[in-house]
């Protein structure tokens, strides 16, 4: 449906009603749905969180105050077709520098997903559907070509200086005010851009139904309490949080490389609108909501100049706060010095032997620490799957479409400063207990051993040890064709983690450590014999600790001490 200018401009009472209704009614038959979901079936209100502990490492969290670049003057509406000039985030010097974010108190974890009794199964009609008949139309071919992999032959360049983001988009021709529609905060200004994207299915307020969800391998049609609770377990499963559920506290859960309502790689594929946000929060009587969005966690596929692009560092969260984007209210994040990954090419895509390497291959994208990374809208037009990002980010989340964004917006906000969590996850990562709980940490690659506290001592034995699934990795090249064993930890602050490996058979026993950001050969940080020290950011990583194979096919596994360390 198209969200003109003339269709803004409406007495208040009408573009509140235009708001949740859309404005003209002939024109809206023209957009089918993104997806249709096929069934009606209804599940009960969702049970009780039950509880599990974890200990994440220490660090305190902190406040910053609001950073006001971006907000006109003294808060008034802007008349409209008046831009405000954009100021940059970064340059006032009150966001946060990057340190500690971590979470007190213990994390609501349930064990199967959903409990028993959730689901309403009276018959083959009534079963799970294979998938859930989502139509998305971009549903691109993923495959990626590039050079062939020099494994073990792709330094990682040192990382650079703090640069922030571009703000490149067209600015907005004018803006307006939307009343607070009885919230007890101010009137909002919205951009006064004019697109054809229709609102997003998944994006509508609930109203007691259900929705259909790819979870991995099975469907599950879910009520909103349950959704809220599937996408508080991932973030308290991957990165060890409990999200804040106190009443009226808005949180933001990001996955990277997956379409809403799915939870499988998808490819991500450069410059598309297909990832998924997710907005959490409860109302003041304790009611679970949830509503989806299509939104690009990476850069746009232009040239915005050096160290002008970069897309967020995957999973760990984000300080944001209720703040200003060129000059419309949007969510502006409140750290500094965060390491992102600099799309040095501009070809929209981290290269890295993990996410395959995309043209240009004349230079290579790099970690860096950088700041202005907003959540804020962008104007294209309908059909979603033909929407490019092109210069509407260089690094920003950006939600397409005014009434996309309208419906966002207006549901994130309750006021200027109001602090927002932002969790950021690549879906690749999230672990497979948070679908099927672990009975124990064995150190499979299923059911790693957690690394809560440091120091950190373990005693393990590769011979004991099923899992071999890893031969050799992309930052070494020595055969590491034995059993191995996985562990897991999520570190909240800059710093540097030692890790030693120690055995006392040196002759037939010789493990080898790996540190890996994500579950995959070929996302190798580091590699050591015995003894690693390497500078990690915030963020989930593995320690794998690999058995060598000799030149004459020995394979030396046996028992070892893991000492790990982070200051």
């Amino acid at each position: 449906m198209r969200r003109g200018v003339g269709c803004f401009r409406l007495d208040v009472l009408l573009l509140t009603v235009f708001i949740f209704a859309g404005c003209g009614g002939a024109e809206e038959e023209s957009n089918p749905p993104l997806f249709h979901l096929d069934g009606d079936s209804q599940l009960p209100a969702d049970g009780d969180d039950s509880e599990e502990d974890f200990s994440p490492a220490d660090g305190d969290e902190t406040d910053a105050p609001f950073p006001d670049g971006d907000k006109p003057a003294d808060g008034d509406d802007v008349p409209d077709g008046d831009a405000v000039e954009e100021g940059d985030l970064a340059e006032d010097g009150d966001a946060l520098s990057d340190g500690d974010l971590s979470s007190d108190g213990d994390l609501p974890v349930d064990g199967d997903f959903p409990e028993d009794g959730d689901e309403t199964l009276d018959g083959d009609d009534d079963l799970p559907p294979v998938n859930c008949g989502f139509d998305y139309d971009f549903r691109y071919d993923a495959a990626q070509t590039g050079p062939p992999l020099l494994r073990a032959n792709r330094p990682t360049p040192p990382i650079g200086g703090t640069d922030v983001i571009a703000h490149a988009e067209p600015a907005p021709p004018g803006y307006f005010s939307l009343p607070g529609l009885g919230r007890s905060r101010a009137d909002l200004v919205i951009p006064d851009y004019s697109d054809t994207m229709p609102l997003f299915e998944r994006a509508e307020e609930w109203e007691g139904a259900t929705r259909c969800y790819e979870t991995p391998g099975d469907s599950e049609w879910l009520g909103e309490a349950q959704a809220y609770d599937l996408y508080a377990r991932l973030v308290a499963k991957t990165l060890w949080y409990e999200i804040d559920a106190t009443p009226g506290q808005r949180t933001v859960v990001g996955l990277r490389g997956a379409y809403p309502g799915t939870f499988e790689w998808h490819g991500n594929l450069p410059d598309r609108f297909n990832d998924t946000l997710v907005l959490l929060w409860r109302e003041a009587g304790g009611a679970k909501r949830v509503l989806e969005f299509p939104v690009n966690t990476d850069t746009g596929a232009v040239d915005f100049g050096y160290h002008s692009s970069s897309s967020l560092y995957p999973n760990r969260r984000y300080a944001y706060a209720d703040g200003w984007h060129r000059g419309y209210n949007a969510l502006a994040v409140q750290e500094w010095n965060y390491i992102v990954r600099d799309d040095a090419n501009g070809n929209g895509h981290w290269d890295s032997d993990r996410n395959g390497w995309l043209e240009p291959f004349d230079e290579e994208d790099h970690y860096r620490e950088g700041s202005a990374h907003n959540i804020h809208m962008g104007s294209v037009d309908y059909p979603l799957g033909a929407a490019v990002v092109d210069s509407w980010s260089a690094g920003c989340q950006v939600i397409p479409g005014i009434s996309n964004w309208i419906q966002f917006i207006t549901n994130a906000w309750t006021q200027e400063g109001d602090p927002v969590d932002y969790y950021l996850l690549d879906t690749r990562d999230i672990p497979a207990d948070a679908w099927t709980p672990c009975a124990g940490e064995d150190g499979a690659h299923a059911c790693p051993i957690a690394i809560r506290s440091f120091p950190f001592t373990h005693r393990g034995d590769t011979s004991a040890s099923h899992e071999n699934w890893y031969h050799s990795y992309n930052c070494a090249e020595q055969n590491e064709n034995g059993p191995e064993v996985v562990y897991v930890l999520n570190i909240r602050r800059t710093g540097t983690l030692h890790v030693e490996v120690s055995v006392e058979d040196e002759v037939n026993v010789d493990p080898d450590i790996h540190l890996l950001e994500g579950d995959d050969m070929d996302a190798c940080r580091a590699r050591a014999h015995t003894v690693l020290d390497e500078e990690v950011w915030p963020g989930r990583y593995l320690i794998i600790v690999d058995t060598w194979v000799d030149g004459s096919g020995n394979v030396l596994k046996g028992p070892y001490t893991l000492n790990v360390n982070f200051e």
